[in-house]
């Protein structure tokens, strides 16, 4: 039975076997008669050549591995046809499948061309080592294997140099799989492919693609094997599945929309169990393939019998060897409980890992040990293997391997490997963790700012903050709110581990603290001394105010981009040294009018008189909260000010920030109609101030980050135009949302709307978190405008695809169900 008889035999769809390995047999089989009866059929006919042709299946079907949208890859063997007969043949074999709409990647060659061909590309040559004859001639497989192999012999070393650079390579550009929120579950560190390179790495070295002859070969340990198999298998149902509930443009990126469907198709509870198999079977991936790789490379190109370096010692019981860390063969866990930590410490300080031969017999003796009892020796490893920084994420990894942290912190299970699905994280909960450290040590060598290194040099207890970054989040893993659940756990882990109860408390209260500063800076008015007051109050000392400062550095950078900005840090920084001024005794006083007007004056050469004017005229919290800068900007703006708009732009304190000057006859929905230009040309506001002088002029400034071919000249007569009622706003900025940059990213939940009202004397911060969309901002703004709520004042923070605005309000401010009845269809879009 052929296709042509048959066509059901190639719809995907009828396969009842679940998504794994029972799915891609079922499907490769079928392919695989397919083929063999298009064949039969073809050579059949009267007119055709009948010999000297064979279908050679490569790469995931030669494996046996094909997923319902996985490329068919078809080396077509022959002895010299001639090229009517070969079209006919590719014709009668390629086109069903084509009609199929399969994916059929097809090279039509004599043998010699095809090994020919292996020396002209990396994918080329790795496709060719991994072959599986579907159907004809059985001898011209053979000839194709032993050419294979005597070009191997020859070519083995440049092969694994290629393959190493395209490795990396693909690595660069896909990212890291292990513990990532949509892990790229083929191209991505971790993922398959790098799975494919350890096989094509028997078939360079010992002419046999594959985990067992690296295994007899003594690369991979047998229990190292067992875990690469099972973690593929995992990532060949994931990704089976995958391709089933996906449309035809979901290839192998673990989206995080559609990992409950997926979940659902593998017989999980949820995305989040899904996630967390897939992030440890990707990391013992990344592991074992980072552990073992060197290694290959290097026999590749110097032979196997090179003669092996001389060992280094780098520790009590450990040596450095081929640039591996290796334990004394006397030396045992048993024995020595920090053994297993020391080496993996040893291995950061050296930029490396733990050897294989070593790695397996430490993770045996871990495991046999059950727990670990904590001395001296093993603190001070877990501390210089925190401090490693960015290039001690390997060995980290290798502690993780081996079981170590399991094995010292039985709590450790419920942190590993947990997932963070959220699009504002790049990483699982332990990962996340690991990234901090390694971030802590670079910004604490001065890798963001010089002041930074003073900062850490002159704390108290520095290793208390190394433990306190490594465990800010683990509270995640318990009920409830993380950063108070966390500060208990945390408190408890550093006592098991030994350490004295003071630093279990500094540790403790960096946890409980370590979101304060972000949240204060992005979302308080920091210019408020009372505000300032109230958090000092909160953190009362400069050691941990210093320690939660440089803790929410590392913390942004290892959640990933969405969560950090220059304009970010520039408020954190601000609101560091303010606190520290409070905590050192010193009293927050603003300079003096006269004081201000003279700086003003001088920064653009007004004269001092405009400047006094300008200042007179404004209420108390302006000089409060405006630069000189600020200050000169408006004074000259209110001096031409007659009718319309005036506009000042400059560039801003942060990079990538400018700030827009404002001046104008004050009306209502002012801010609102500004909000709303900057949207339509796509700038982000970070900040909003809004002032009124006396004699009824708006004087507002907005801090605003430009998209790069974003033109002032074309927003200024924009911004104008929008004031005197020119522009339909409203039509604009929907026309804006429908003209997105990018996709929205798709969630596993929506993002949820809270309103929150917090008075504070006669100022009122109202806290309104929701989904982002370029208008929001505009449409809140307006929204409050209609309620007559008076604006003073807006500060913006994004956070991946949630917004978190708090906008400060003068006035009589409606009920909060009112007031979120009112602010909720402000979060409508086009796409909603």
């Amino acid at each position: 039975m052929t296709i042509l008889d048959a066509p059901a035999l190639l719809d995907a769809s009828t396969i009842d076997a679940a998504p794994g390995r029972a799915w891609t047999l079922e499907w490769t089989a079928r392919v695989d008669q397919a083929l063999s009866g298009l064949l039969e059929a073809f050579t059949a006919e009267p007119g055709h050549r009948s010999g000297g042709l064979a279908l050679v299946a490569l790469g995931s079907y030669a494996r046996r591995s094909l997923c319902p949208r996985s490329d068919i890859d078809l080396l077509i063997l022959h002895d010299g046809w001639s090229g009517r007969d070969l079209e006919d043949m590719v014709k009668a074999i390629c086109y069903p499948l084509w009609d199929a709409g399969l994916s059929v990647g097809h090279a039509v060659r004599t043998t010699k061309e095809a090994v020919k061909a292996a020396g002209d590309r990396v994918d080329t040559a790795t496709a060719v080592t991994e072959r599986r004859l579907v159907a004809g001639n059985r001898g011209m497989a053979d000839d194709l294997a032993a050419r294979v192999t005597r070009w191997l012999k020859r070519a083995g070393g440049k092969l694994a140099t290629e393959l190493t650079e395209a490795d990396a390579e693909r690595h660069r550009r896909h990212g890291s799989t292990a513990g990532a929120l949509e892990p790229e579950l083929k191209d991505g560190t971790g993922g398959l492919r790098d799975l494919h390179s350890l096989r094509w790495a028997g078939a360079i070295l010992l002419d046999d693609p594959g985990l067992d002859p690296l295994v007899g070969a003594r690369y991979l340990g047998a229990a190292d094997r067992s875990a690469l198999a099972a973690a593929g298998e995992t990532l060949l149902a994931a990704r089976c599945a995958l391709h089933l509930v996906g449309d035809r443009s979901i290839r192998n990126q673990l989206r995080l929309d559609l990992q409950d469907e997926v979940a659902a198709a593998l017989g999980m509870a949820d995305g989040d169990e899904l996630l967390r198999e897939v992030g440890l079977a990707t990391r013992t991936i990344a592991h074992l393939h980072a552990r073992t790789w060197p290694v290959l490379l290097e026999d590749a190109r110097r032979g196997r019998r090179r003669r092996p370096a001389t060992p280094k010692v780098v520790g009590p019981d450990l040596t450095l060897v081929d640039g591996l860390v290796e334990v004394d063969v006397a030396a045992h866990v048993a024995d020595d409980p920090s053994l297993a930590l020391r080496a993996a410490a040893a291995a950061a300080v050296h930029r490396t890992v733990v050897g294989r031969r070593s790695a397996v017999r430490l993770q045996r003796e871990v495991e046999a040990a059950g727990s670990l009892a904590w001395d001296q020796r093993a603190r001070d490893a877990l501390l210089e293997l925190l401090r490693a920084g960015a290039g001690g994420l390997p060995a980290m990894a290798d502690a993780d391997y081996l079981g170590v942290l399991e094995a010292y912190l039985p709590e450790w299970g419920r942190v590993r490997g947990r997932p963070q699905r959220n699009p504002l994280h790049t990483f699982d909960l332990d990962t996340h963790l690991m990234q901090a450290s390694a971030w802590l040590a670079s910004i604490v060598s001065g890798d963001l700012d010089e002041a930074h290194v003073r900062i850490f040099a002159e704390m108290e207890d520095p290793d208390a903050l190394v433990l306190g970054t490594w465990l800010h989040d683990v509270g995640k893993a318990w009920p409830g709110d993380h950063s108070v659940s966390g500060e208990a756990v945390a408190r408890d882990w550093v006592l098991h581990m030994g350490f004295s109860q003071e630093r279990a408390d500094r540790v403790a209260g960096l946890i409980r603290h370590h979101l304060l500063l972000p949240d204060v800076a992005t979302q308080r008015d920091i210019d408020d001394p009372d505000e300032i007051e109230q958090v000092a109050v909160t953190i009362g000392n400069t050691e941990l105010l210093d320690g939660l400062f440089l803790l929410g550095f590392a913390d942004s950078r290892a959640t990933g981009k969405p969560a950090w900005s220059t304009w970010k840090d520039l408020l954190v920084t601000r609101l560091h040294h303010r606190l520290r001024r409070v905590l050192e005794g010193e009293a927050l006083v603003r300079p003096s009018t006269p004081q201000v007007v003279i700086r003003a004056a001088a920064r653009r050469g007004l004269e001092e008189e405009l400047v006094r004017t300008a200042v007179d005229g404004l209420p108390k919290r302006y000089l409060r909260v405006a630069s000189a800068d600020q200050i000169a900007a408006h004074a000259r703006l209110l001096d031409d000010v007659t009718d319309g708009l005036h506009v000042d732009v400059r560039e801003g304190p942060a990079e990538g920030v400018q700030i827009l000057s404002i001046a104008g006859p004050d009306r209502r929905g002012m801010v609102a109609d500004c909000l709303g230009v900057l949207a339509v040309h796509k700038c982000d506001v970070l900040e909003a101030r809004v002032f009124t002088h006396v004699d009824g002029t708006a004087l507002d400034w907005f801090v605003v980050r430009t998209m790069q071919d974003r033109s002032w000249d074309r927003i200024v007569p924009a911004l104008r135009r929008a004031y005197a009622g020119e522009v339909e706003l409203d039509d604009e900025v929907e026309k804006r949302e429908r003209q997105r940059d990018a996709r929205p990213p798709l969630l596993a939940q929506p993002v949820p709307i809270t309103v929150l009202t917090r008075p504070s004397g006669s100022i009122t911060r109202l806290e309104v978190r929701g989904p982002d969309s370029p208008g929001v901002l505009y449409r809140l703004t307006r929204t409050l405008s209609e309620l007559g709520v008076s604006l003073l004042g807006a500060r913006v923070a994004t956070l991946g695809p949630e917004v978190r605005d708090s906008f400060f309000v003068r006035g009589d401010v409606p009920d909060d169900d009112a007031l979120f009845a009112a602010l909720v269809p402000a979060f409508e879009t086009p796409a909603t």
